[in-house]
């Protein structure tokens, strides 16, 4: 199994995570929490119980497998740290809390760990739910090039109840004092069925009583550029912590993706985006949205309360998020449905007087 994993990897360093960015001078705080990141904490598992397939793909400091789990009968991906004694010891404790973390959170929409150990050379693995599936962002962006099987399953409804089911996994998550930190549509998973799951859980933090993360410190810009919060970018010692407030901002920039197709502070480089983030508010979702697209007013106030820049004036959870979300979905669902029927109503009206005016003709032309 090592050697085949080898061979895929073709001794291959992958690239760093772009999820984690550092500064110039930046303070590294020490990681305290309650999940056991060190190698020693590993047991060795036997390797033959598991079958290479092919490889999945490569990101940040893991390569990804599609491998046969023999024990099961069933296809899964392994996660795994091939070039271990090259990285650091902090690297390696990143890549085991995320795999402790992942576990420890058990939601349909979030994607399941099911083993977790060492390989015959003490490299660190882990296995979880293969997804069948592709990337929010790449759908999103089919759905923007107007493709039409996209265009015809993407509709605005549907994927404002994906957002929901998204938002019920964060709340779960935020309940279990875990914040994710890095919410954006290529860390979602749509499943050819229909499932969504809320994946890469690698900077996530545990929180503390007022749900600010546990590891405090400026200078080390945890997230994605275009989706990450203020706060997460701020080096001012003065600013808020981030926490579970920073993933209600990622919801409303992800809400705000999901409406338009393309994200609230789009810019030409990582800084522009930065910027935009700290200073400027998004384009109204009416300009951003393909044109044609019709999206409820309502939309637009929702979005800017979950990004306000201030963590104060934001939504109070995900479910407090979720909640407007669905009211504003009933609304014009119903609506639509009124519609709908009353269109039906006078369809039904026309045909039956059509079918009147039929029979009293024939009546007619017999007497």
């Amino acid at each position: 199994m090592r050697a085949e994993t080898l061979d895929k990897v073709s001794e291959e360093r992958m690239n760093e995570d772009d999820s984690v960015l550092d500064l110039p001078g930046a303070e590294r705080s020490p990681i305290q929490d309650r999940f056991d990141a060190s190698l020693d904490s590993l047991r060795p598992k036997a390797q033959e119980r598991y079958k290479l397939l092919r490889t999945i793909g490569f990101g940040g400091m893991k390569c990804v497998l599609l491998v046969h789990d023999r024990d099961t009968g069933r296809n899964v991906a392994m996660a795994l740290m091939p070039d271990f004694n090259e990285r650091p010891r902090e690297a390696i404790e990143n890549f085991i809390r995320e795999a402790r973390i992942t576990a420890f959170l058990e939601h349909p929409n979030i994607v399941s760990v099911h083993d977790i150990g060492l390989d015959s050379h003490g490299a660190p693995f882990y296995t979880m739910a293969f997804l069948d599936g592709l990337p929010l962002s790449t759908l999103l962006k089919r759905v923007r090039e107007k493709r039409e099987f996209e265009s015809r399953y993407l509709t605005l409804d549907r994927r404002l109840r994906f957002f929901l089911r998204i938002c019920y996994a964060v709340n779960y998550a935020h309940s279990r004092d875990i914040c994710h930190l890095d919410i954006k549509p290529s860390n979602i998973i749509v499943g050819r069925f229909g499932d969504v799951r809320l994946i890469d859980w690698g900077i996530a933090c545990e929180t503390d009583e007022k749900g600010n993360v546990r590891i405090p410190g400026k200078g080390k810009l945890r997230g994605t550029p275009g989706y990450m919060a203020p706060e997460q970018i701020s080096l001012n010692p003065q600013a808020p912590e981030a926490g579970k407030h920073s993933d209600i901002f990622s919801l409303g920039a992800l809400l705000y993706a999901m409406l338009a197709t393309v994200g609230p502070f789009e810019g030409k480089d990582r800084d522009e985006q930065l910027y935009k983030t700290l200073t400027a508010d998004p384009p109204p979702l009416r300009t951003a949205a393909p044109p044609g697209t019709v999206i409820p007013p309502e939309m637009d106030a929702i979005c800017a309360k979950a990004m306000a820049k201030n963590p104060a004036d934001r939504y109070g959870s995900a479910e407090e998020l979720r909640q407007a979300v669905m009211n504003v979905q009933d609304k014009y669902f119903f609506a639509s449905l009124t519609a709908r029927r009353r269109r039906i109503l006078v369809s039904g009206l026309i045909l039956l007087i059509f079918i009147i005016a039929a029979v009293a003709a024939y009546l007619l032309g017999h007497f």
